[in-house]
């Protein structure tokens, strides 16, 4: 389990991957929906998954919390789910769509940001510990 700290960061991988993961099946099984849309769809789909896998990823073959590039990546990615629910929740709630479809979807943005800032916020240099992920715990030495 070490190898998932922060904690925060691979629960917000997660349910990223929960939920865009499923969006997937959605978007391309809609008959609703034309092949330029069902791309354009694709777009922020796959931007999710990847950033999530590619983080969780690295999480697991052991990479250092600490290092600049993880957490530029960890608050890029947090940004832009951010951004991404800041837009299109409004957009959602806006539009006549039936209130199970805004109540799902608000609950959706709700769970992804918060998710995202406590992320944002376990990376913060000054709350991660300078140990690398194998190393043995400090009262282990003793």
């Amino acid at each position: 389990m070490e190898r998932l700290r922060p904690y925060p960061v691979a629960v917000f991988c997660g349910v990223t991957l929960f939920i865009w993961g499923n969006r997937i099946w959605l978007n391309w099984t809609n008959p609703d929906v034309d092949m330029a849309a069902k791309l354009a769809l694709s777009i922020p789909i796959t931007a999710f998954v990847v950033a999530s896998a590619v983080l969780l990823g690295l999480m697991v073959t052991g990479v250092d919390r600490t290092a600049a590039g993880f957490r530029n990546l960890v608050r890029a990615f947090a940004a832009g789910t951010v951004v991404f629910w800041a837009i299109r929740a409004p957009m959602i709630l806006i539009h006549h769509h039936p209130v199970s479809f805004k109540v799902v979807h608000a609950t959706l943005a709700v769970v992804s940001v918060v998710a995202a800032v406590f992320a944002w916020r376990a990376v913060d240099p000054a709350k991660v510990a300078p140990t690398s992920v194998d190393a043995p715990a400090p009262d282990a030495l003793v």
